[in-house]
């Protein structure tokens, strides 16, 4: 039998990366788990902002890091509606797709819900997928979310 305790939910705030949460939602109550809503936030600022505000890099960090707190906390409240699952919050920094891979080897019986554009072609080939990397080197189940309404590029 599967046991699934803790269920991974990768989100940048995107309308997109909220279509997993239905679904993280439900098997969460399903099965009695956890959801662990992750967010990566980049190693480096931008430059841009750097020159133009002209403040220093860990300024820069430290004020991003509390506006993705704090979107992390909205977001594991629209997670959290109607229902009384655990939500952990956890941001961590890094490479996006990599942190999220070693976040789901440090918890047990674990299930990564990720949402993707779906795209193809060109485009898939340019920009390159999260969910792809994550699928490739996840250890655990990935179950991939495409919205029905996006269009393939």
């Amino acid at each position: 039998m599967i046991k699934i305790r803790n269920i991974i939910v990768p989100t940048d705030f995107s309308i997109l990366s909220f279509s997993a949460f239905d679904y993280a939602r439900d098997l969460a109550e399903k099965f009695g788990a956890k959801i662990h809503l992750i967010y990566v936030l980049e190693k480096t600022p931008p430059f841009l902002a750097m020159r133009s505000l002209d403040v220093t890099e860990e300024e820069i960090m430290k004020s991003m890091e509390e506006e993705a707190l704090n979107q992390l906390n909205d977001a594991a409240k629209k997670l959290r509606e109607d229902s009384d699952i655990e939500i952990i919050e956890v941001c961590r920094k890094g490479i996006d797709y990599e942190e999220i891979v070693n976040y789901s080897k440090e918890v047990e019986n674990g299930l990564i819900v990720i949402a993707t554009h779906g795209r193809t072609g060109i485009l898939h080939t340019l920009l390159g997928s999260v969910a792809e990397k994550v699928i490739r080197y996840a250890k655990c189940p990935v179950l991939v979310i495409t919205p029905e309404n996006t269009i393939d590029n």
